[in-house]
């Protein structure tokens, strides 16, 4: 197998390239996101999938530069937006790029909206930041772009507080702010978490405009994959704090190549299943004080090799834009399964 190009294009809005972000705890130093690498072009939705903890989260947060410090610190790698180095600009600088050129929807809305300012203001603020506008001018684009997420009576609406809100339209309030500056990449962090499938679709489907209309990139952080199936161009598999699959969306569901890849989908609820168990990938994610050596996977793979457990896998081309960092698809790994704890059946 050959070895995957990651020279940036010329296309990408967003690259990351050899990110790794470390937490020093009273455990040790927790290695969260650990030489993680991608490109983002304009128009695309990069889904970036894995369980609980495999470091989604603060891979986002750090294309912002929004970690905590102490006890976060990005040690290592470059975010280049247009060819434009972030980790290096003053603080500043930065300010300017979050919220206007890369937006973010962030986990929780009604924790990520301050209650004591009603919504409009909060949209307002932003654009006053940004585009420079008066505080009137800066309130009725605050009532647009509610009324752009298809928010009813959204002139009234932007008087109430966050806690005034259903969960659904909160979700909304949040999309209206993240866009209210017409961003070229929307970093999308589980914007569907908590709400029933009604609303949902809807909120799937006002992104999904969204980007079509203006071109804007999107990476859509979640663990569902029927979200990723509906909305995503390609996707990006995370796991202990590296990516171990990349592939564009149809060829990923088709094709899984790397064994964590394929115990993901295994773990889906099947329709007409009956009363069949559902499967779950036995053992859990690796503390990040301590992973294993070798594939971080191997302690819970049911085909693990000897090599497994002794290096870590380079990642190769496995099909056109398909790659996966795993032993299996390295000829000179050895066939031969290990009996060791990860050898046995999952």
């Amino acid at each position: 197998m050959t070895q995957p190009d990651t020279k940036a294009s010329s296309d990408n809005v967003l690259s990351v390239r050899g990110l790794r972000t470390v937490f020093h705890t009273d455990a040790g130093t927790a290695v969260a996101v650990d030489g993680v690498s991608f490109d983002l072009a304009a128009g695309e939705t990069l889904a970036l999938v894995g369980e609980s903890g495999c470091g989604k989260s603060v891979t986002a947060l750090s294309i912002l530069r929004l970690i905590p410090s102490p006890p976060g610190e990005i040690t290592d790698g470059e975010v280049l937006f247009d060819g434009r180095a972030l980790l290096g600009l003053p603080e500043n600088e930065m300010r300017r790029v979050r919220g206007n050129d890369i937006s973010m929807i962030f986990q929780e809305p009604m924790t990520s909206m301050n209650p004591v300012f009603r919504v409009g203001a909060q949209i307002a603020s932003v654009i006053r930041l940004h585009r420079g506008l008066g505080r009137d001018a800066a309130w009725a684009e605050a009532v647009r772009a509610l009324e752009r997420v298809n928010i009813p009576e959204a002139a009234r609406r932007a008087q109430d507080y966050p806690h005034q809100l259903s969960g659904g339209m909160l979700q909304r309030v949040m999309i209206a702010l993240a866009l209210a500056c017409g961003p070229r990449v929307l970093i999308a962090d589980e914007p569907t978490t908590a709400l029933d499938v009604t609303i949902q679709a809807q909120i799937l489907s006002l992104l999904r405009d969204v980007r079509r209309d203006t071109g804007m990139a999107v990476l859509l952080i979640t663990h569902d994959l029927g979200v990723v199936a509906e909305t995503a161009d390609a996707v990006a598999v995370m796991y202990a704090g590296r990516i171990v699959e990349r592939a564009p969306v149809a060829e990923l569901f088709a094709s899984p190549a790397h064994p964590y890849t394929r115990e993901l989908f295994q773990s889906l609820p099947v329709m007409n299943a009956g009363a069949a168990r559902l499967h779950a990938i036995r053992g859990s994610v690796p503390p990040a004080t301590a992973y294993p050596a070798g594939c971080r996977f191997h302690p819970r793979c049911s085909r693990a090799l000897p090599v497994c457990a002794l290096r870590e896998p380079p990642a190769v081309n496995v099909g056109p834009d398909h790659t996966a960092a795993c032993w299996l698809h390295c000829p000179e790994a050895s066939a031969e399964p290990t009996a060791g704890e990860g050898g046995k059946g999952a």
